[in-house]
């Protein structure tokens, strides 16, 4: 392993990060020019993607069932049954400290105070669990929120501090990360004034809508404790953004669906490494060791797992816990404000396609071994973000020259002979995914279903109109903030964190 400084984006995009724009604007001029010009290729081009994306719904299903009964067999497990049996370096479960960073700007109070009861809900919290409320300096009122907040939990944590970030730092790009890399502050004291053992200790990035589950903090101590790899480690539960689910627009919430499966799906695949999302746990050796976040990116949650990996040439891990955290889905004032405020946020998260360029550049530059796991994440890491944009024009497509009596699909029968034979391929395939998505939606519906009284011909209603509009959904919330992303970044446009507006829930189920 190597011993230079931890590495840091230098906040400057470059030609490197054009390289996903690139590639999707490339895809869709293949699929433009493919569909009129060059039907008979481009139909075997698009079958062989849709088997590929098939594929991928088919198996994303199989792994969210897996990981969905994972869920109920972590969720009867009494992970504090054992938590002073010593584990292989000999301390015990009852031995780790967890530091949580809770970041914060313009959430309303109520949000906060339900993700601090959740904490305060965790086993022994008041004597293992030290909270760093991460709040931005220049919110108006921040300081009376401080206070309250402070006030009321100072006693439930074995340690409550507030940190304040100064707004328009050097080198910094204002939001998540570079507020948490501020927080690590009065985390670092708080270790420091109660004595605690760092390499004995967790960090969880937990964002200001997460409740945590209950047993998280039991079962995450009994995963490390027991882990020979713990200073190598990151831990991750599924993310369900179950809080508001049945009040935002119905197109966030299928889309919202989608997002729960292949999240849980990666989590239960084995063998399989995946990215950490929104709230995670690392160990603090880790974080110390790798330069914790980095102030001059948007996306930090890949970005800090991106950058262990790359400061260990690739030897970090991750951990499933498959213990849900539920936070808020993307929400507005009414439907187009609600369509609107998850169109920015997807184009956030699809900004994070600069992490594609911040690989690009440790490979080319050498500062980062070139061995075949950090090709192979930076070829993930590039997939996915591109799959992000064209997937929805190579799916389209497909359908044009599938459809009997389309204008493009006369066209190219005309030109194609065998065309009609591929099509009905691609209607089987069509067929085969929609029962994987409706499969999906299903499994969504048994474990989060629709609060008492919502009546159940509305809900037909709204599944039968997204079914249809989900080419238009697709676009609207997938693709086009995606490219929009992409492009800024082919630009060398810096995109600027906003967050997303949240009100509390009227009630709170952490379970």
């Amino acid at each position: 392993m190597r011993t230079s400084r931890p590495y840091r984006s230098t906040g400057q995009l470059g030609l490197r990060h054009a390289v996903p724009g690139f590639i999707s604007y490339s895809v869709i001029a293949l699929s433009v020019l493919g569909v009129i010009v060059a039907p008979r290729a481009w139909v075997f081009i698009a079958t062989v993607f849709l088997c590929y994306l098939i594929m991928r719904v088919v198996v994303t299903l199989l792994f969210a069932l897996i990981g969905d009964a994972r869920i109920s067999v972590w969720e009867r497990t009494d992970w504090a049954a054992e938590e002073h049996e010593p584990g292989p370096a000999g301390f015990a479960p009852s031995d780790v400290w967890h530091l949580v960073l809770v970041p914060t700007y313009r959430e309303p109070e109520a949000v906060l105070r339900r993700t601090l009861d959740g904490l305060a809900a965790q086993h022994k919290a008041s004597e293992r669990l030290m909270v760093v409320l991460a709040m931005e300096e220049c919110e108006p009122g921040v300081r009376l929120k401080a206070d309250r907040l402070e006030a009321a939990y100072r006693e439930a944590f074995a340690h409550f501090a507030v940190s304040m970030h100064p707004a328009g730092l050097p080198g910094e790009i204002s939001g998540k990360s570079a507020n948490m890399l501020w927080a690590t502050r009065a985390a670092k004291e708080a270790v420091s004034l109660l004595g605690v053992d760092p390499a004995r200790t967790t960090v969880t990035s937990c964002d200001a809508d997460s409740v945590i589950h209950p047993l998280y903090f039991a079962a995450v101590s009994r995963l490390f404790a027991h882990d020979d790899r713990r200073h190598a480690r990151f831990w991750q539960a599924p993310l369900l953004y179950y809080n508001n689910i049945w009040r935002v627009p119905v197109p966030v919430r299928f889309t919202t669906w989608v997002t729960h499966a292949t999240q849980m799906a990666e989590l239960a695949f084995p063998g399989y490494v995946p990215l950490p999302i929104s709230t995670y746990t690392l160990s603090f050796c880790l974080a110390e060791e790798c330069g914790w976040w980095d102030p001059t990116v948007i996306s930090e949650d890949w970005h800090v797992f991106l950058q262990c990996e790359v400061r260990r040439d690739g030897d970090v891990g991750m951990t499933s816990v498959f213990l849900p955290t539920r936070a808020d889905a993307a929400e507005g004032k009414g439907f187009w404000s609600g369509i609107r405020t998850r169109s920015r946020q997807v184009m956030r998260h699809a900004y994070g396609a600069e992490d594609a360029g911040y690989l690009i550049g440790e490979l080319i530059t050498g500062r980062c071994i070139r061995s075949p796991r950090m090709l192979a994440r930076a070829g993930q890491v590039l997939h996915d973000h591109v799959l992000r944009v064209a997937s929805w024009f190579l799916v389209v497509s497909a359908y044009l020259l599938s459809v009997r009596g389309h204008p493009v699909y006369a066209s190219a029968q005309r030109s194609v002979g065998s065309l009609p034979a591929i099509a009905v391929a691609l209607g089987m395939l069509f067929v085969c995914g929609g029962g994987a998505l409706a499969a999906i939606l299903l499994l969504e519906l048994r474990r989060e279903p629709p609060p008492p009284g919502y009546p159940a011909t509305l809900l037909l209603a709204e599944l039968t109109t997204m079914w249809f509009l989900l080419p238009v959904t697709g676009l609207v919330l997938g693709m086009a903030p995606a490219l929009h992303a992409q492009t800024k970044l082919m630009l060398r446009r810096p995109l600027f964190f906003e967050v997303t507006p949240k009100r509390a829930a009227r009630s709170l189920d952490t379970t």
